[in-house]
């Protein structure tokens, strides 16, 4: 670290923002002049990912990987000696799946991970040439530790706090800014692993956590965090302050601005998070310890997703029927969105891909307790996210309420499962009740 000098500030600059480079470096020039340190975290280039994806889809296509290839090298123009190698690493890797077919997990990660390291290269010499000293640096080689869950890793601070902040602490202290990749670390077995799509924005808050940051900044291309999807409710109204866990229940409930898991970190070591837009400086969300004076209230929607009603005889009344449903999806790899239940019922709500598994593994249930299985039945999730949101259970609207098919309440988060094609018009209708008329 800086000796006895203040922290950073860490910065994450998402894929979008990095279409607009010149504005990349006039915001990290802005950063700097505050004077204390500054450490960039970046995502991989826009469509970067899906390229990399799309050759992973077709490992035999030679031809897809030559344009996959072509169309990086068209992307990260004018690489340092550095950075071409990794570029041509980025070949060897192709070449690679050609020859041994479709890879696992790690492997899989590993091609996932060029896109991020292509762009900590390209982002340090946009920098360099700007006049700012920047050093490209590999969150895995960093030693940015996380565990073995490859695709979906989450990180260990402990095991990454004396090599990261060494470092790091090394490249700010010699004035440098660290441009640091995004996305992924390295397993505890030794091999790289992804944090899932969004990550960079968790690995930033790990790596401000880990550095003692007060703040961060998420900055993205013309994003903010509304009320609703304005796609969907033209009305939504920026939101300039969030709780941690406002922040962290609309991440989980579908808003895709954060990566679920990029709360906790800052949360427990209390780092302020500002997501701002790069086309539009003025437009940010400030995301920290809760206000009782705030009334937030945020609607999310979940679309397209499957309900599966389960009727096992007894009901919950039997002895670790929810655990034995829940360790059986967990062994088939089927991830529950929401979970309804009564006395007699179990409504599970998965993703679409994830029903077919779903009626396999909960097959013995059926044919061996008597168990009813009826689904899947087509909805959308709707969640009304707040701080004190069971405060409004009174005021939801009935054309929102009428044709539900189940309900849950938290005290900061209600959701509903409702017809899937009536997803769109209950939004509506809870950010008329909640929001506009609360306003008004």
């Amino acid at each position: 670290m800086r000796g006895s000098g203040p922290p950073p500030t860490v910065a994450k600059f998402g894929g979008a923002s990095l279409e607009e480079p010149e504005r990349v470096v006039g915001y990290v020039r802005a950063l700097r002049e505050g004077g204390d340190g500054l450490v960039l975290v970046v995502s991989a280039r826009e469509g970067v990912t899906d390229l990399l994806q799309g050759a992973l889809a077709r490992p035999r296509s030679a031809a897809e990987h030559r344009r996959v290839y072509l169309e990086l090298a068209r992307r990260h123009p004018e690489l340092s000696v550095a950075g071409q190698r990794q570029l041509e690493r980025t070949g060897r890797l192709l070449r690679d799946l050609e020859s041994d077919g479709a890879p696992d997990g790690p492997r899989s990660d590993r091609l996932l991970s060029q896109g991020e390291r292509l762009a900590v290269h390209w982002v340090a010499g946009r920098l360099a040439a700007a006049g700012i000293p920047a050093t490209p640096v590999e969150a895995d080689h960093l030693g940015l530790i996380t565990d073995n869950a490859y695709g979906a890793s989450c990180l260990l601070l402990d095991r990454s706090r004396t090599a990261v902040r060494r470092g790091l602490g090394r490249l700010l202290a010699r004035g440098e800014v660290p441009v640091v990749t995004g996305y992924f670390g390295r397993s505890l077995e030794g091999r790289v692993a992804t944090l899932g799509r969004g990550g960079s924005d968790y690995a930033a808050t790990g790596i401000a956590a880990l550095l003692g940051a007060r703040r961060v900044e998420l900055v993205k291309r013309n994003v903010a965090v509304f009320s609703a999807d304005p796609r969907e409710v033209p009305s939504a109204r920026p939101l300039p302050e969030l709780s941690y866990e406002e922040a962290e229940e609309l991440a989980q409930f579908g808003a895709r601005v954060l990566h679920p898991l990029t709360i906790e970190p800052a949360r427990a070591h209390g780092i302020r998070l500002k997501v701002r837009s790069l086309d539009d400086p003025t437009v940010s969300t400030t995301i920290g310890p809760g206000d009782p004076r705030r009334r937030n209230r945020a609607i999310t929607l979940l679309r397209p997703l499957r309900m599966f009603r389960l009727r096992v005889p007894g009901g919950r009344q039997r002895p670790g029927v929810v655990a034995e449903v829940s360790e059986r999806l967990a062994r088939s790899q089927v991830n529950v969105v929401q979970l309804f239940t009564s006395s007699a019922l179990l409504c599970l709500v998965v993703e679409p891909n994830g029903a077919k598994r779903l009626v396999t593994a909960l097959r013995p249930m059926t044919t061996d307790d008597a168990a009813v299985l009826d689904g899947p039945h087509q909805v959308a999730l709707v969640t009304v996210i707040g701080d004190r949101v069971l405060d409004d259970l009174d005021r939801l609207p009935s054309e929102a309420v009428r044709g539900a098919q189940g309900f849950s309440a938290t005290p900061r988060a209600l959701s509903l499962a409702v017809p899937e094609a009536h997803g769109r018009s209950v939004v509506g209708a809870l950010h008329r009740a909640l929001v506009e008329r609360r306003e008004a």
